[in-house]
């Protein structure tokens, strides 16, 4: 389900980053977006909002979360394609 996740996220525009230690983050689009999801050992994603844990999420949770975000977006930031 994970691989499907980081599909999706990529998918919707959202941007994928593993760190030097070999953490997965899928990150927002638009950089003045507190949130970040970190992908956990357990298969889990952790919803951070502002540097502050919120939310553990299973892969299908952090998917809507990921729907829900995405069309909160306006229409004119929704064509925008990242670089």
């Amino acid at each position: 389900m994970t691989n499907s996740l980081l599909t999706q996220a990529k998918t919707l525009g959202f941007n994928l980053h593993r760190d030097p230690e070999g953490k997965l983050w899928i990150l927002p689009r638009k950089k003045t977006d507190r949130w970040k999801l970190l992908e956990l050992e357990e298969g889990r994603w952790l919803l951070i909002v502002g540097n502050v844990p919120q939310i553990s999420f299973w892969p299908r949770e952090a998917q809507l979360f990921l729907f829900r975000r995405r069309s909160s977006l306006k229409p004119h930031e929704k064509l925008v394609k990242n670089p």
